[in-house]
Parts: structure tokens; C-alpha cells; sequence
């Protein structure tokens, strides 16, 4: 349902990377665990919403640009990435997608797409 109003509000496509990333970011940063997942679910349902492209660019936003200063804020937010993230977007995107966000992925997260 949420998913749906999102593609009825037509985000251009020129801030679905800006957008996707902020979202990413205010689910990254809900302390409540159910909640929080349920959002992550949000944010991989997204990738219909939005062009695929501008979600790994929002992606790569969020790791390059927000993730290093909030992982001083949250100290969990690694273990969040891997544990509740990584496995929604394994889901969502193709294993060559998740590629193409290598070093970001890496560089966070010692996450290496295969």
C-alpha cells in the first residue's frame, strides 16, 4: 500500500537517488527493531516504485555519504546493515546490481557482492 502511494506521487526521477537515500537514512536511524524492519521492507519495495538505477545511486549515497557519520550515532548500525538491509536487498536486486555498488557496500559494511 505504501509502496503505491509512492508511485502515484510520481518522484521525478531526478530526486528518487535524494529521496531514496533520506528514507534509507530515517529507517536507519528508528530505534524500535519490528518497526524498523517493516521500514526496510518500505525501502526495498521502493526499488518498484522508483527507477532501479536511481535506488542504487540513493544507496550509494547513503553509504558514501550518511552511513560513516551515523555509525557514530548508531553504534549497531553495521550489524543493522548486514543483518536487516543486505538480506532485503539480496531480494530486491540482482546479484549484478549489488556489484555495482561495490567499494560503497565494502567499504561500510565488509560486504563484498559475489
Amino acid at each position: 500500500l505504501a509502496v503505491g502511494q509512492v508511485r502515484v506521487c510520481r518522484v521525478p526521477q531526478q530526486r528518487q537517488a535524494a529521496e531514496f537515500a533520506d528514507i534509507l537514512t530515517c529507517v536507519a536511524e528508528e530505534s524500535r527493531g519490528p518497526v524498523r524492519r517493516t521500514c526496510m521492507a518500505f525501502v526495498g519495495g521502493l526499488t518498484k516504485a522508483f527507477e532501479k538505477e536511481e535506488c542504487i545511486k540513493g544507496l550509494r549515497m547513503f553509504f558514501d555519504e550518511v552511513y560513516p557519520d551515523l555509525c557514530t550515532e548508531i553504534l549497531r548500525l553495521p550489524n543493522i546493515v548486514r543483518t536487516e538491509l543486505m538480506p532485503t536487498l539480496k531480494v530486491v536486486l540482482e546479484e549484478g546490481e549489488l556489484t555495482a555498488l561495490n567499494p560503497s557496500l565494502f567499504d561500510a559494511v565488509g560486504y563484498h557482492a559475489p
